[in-house]
């Protein structure tokens, strides 16, 4: 008998529930197919943006930051922006405080939109809380931000991989992030 498994949404069709920009976001439609053999399928047939952006959404808030971070680090962005919104995700990552989260979008405020540091930034500040820029106006981001700002990191940072390193480097985000949806990899 198998272990049962750690991931949050069993099947696609729970995950497209939860989420319902998630089918747009992921470009395949709802199936009732378990969510590690949906994903391990995809980046079999090379479908490795639809297994990406499907991750985004798979895993929890600080999981997909920490996921996020962890790619764009892997294209060594050396700019100071990009280092910066890296740290204050990393930060809030390892404290998730609302002081680090705050900063952390504030980051992302400051930040070219271009950049997929900046993305990573804005997933860790749009996990929760008052997301205006006015205190004394609140308002919540909507439940998908978090993944659909880490899915736009990774996508964004593919563009910095050499396309002879691209499906290795894609397949091992993949891994990556179902290792840690499955419990196996954790954040350090």
């Amino acid at each position: 008998m198998s272990a049962p498994s750690k991931i949050r949404f069993a099947t696609v069709r729970d995950l497209y529930a939860a989420f319902p920009t998630a089918e747009i976001d992921v470009g395949i439609e709802c199936c009732e197919e378990p969510s590690a053999g949906f994903v391990s399928r995809l980046a079999k047939e090379g479908d490795h943006r639809a297994a990406l952006s499907y991750c985004a959404y798979l895993l929890a808030r600080r999981e997909a930051v920490w996921w996020a971070v962890r790619c764009v680090r892997q294209t060594a962005p050396a700019d100071a922006m990009s280092l910066r919104c890296l740290q204050a995700a990393e930060e809030w990552v390892s404290e998730p405080s609302e002081a680090r989260r705050r900063r952390a979008l504030e980051e992302a405020g400051q930040a070219r939109k271009s950049l997929a540091a900046a993305w990573v930034a804005q997933a860790a500040g749009w996990s929760g809380g008052n997301v205006s820029p006015d205190p004394a106006f609140y308002l919540e981001p909507p439940p998908q931000a978090t993944a659909q700002a880490a899915r736009g990191a990774v996508l964004i940072a593919l563009g910095a991989v050499a396309g002879d390193r691209r499906e290795s480097v894609e397949s091992g985000w993949i891994e990556a992030a179902l290792r840690c949806a499955l419990g196996e990899l954790h954040r350090s």
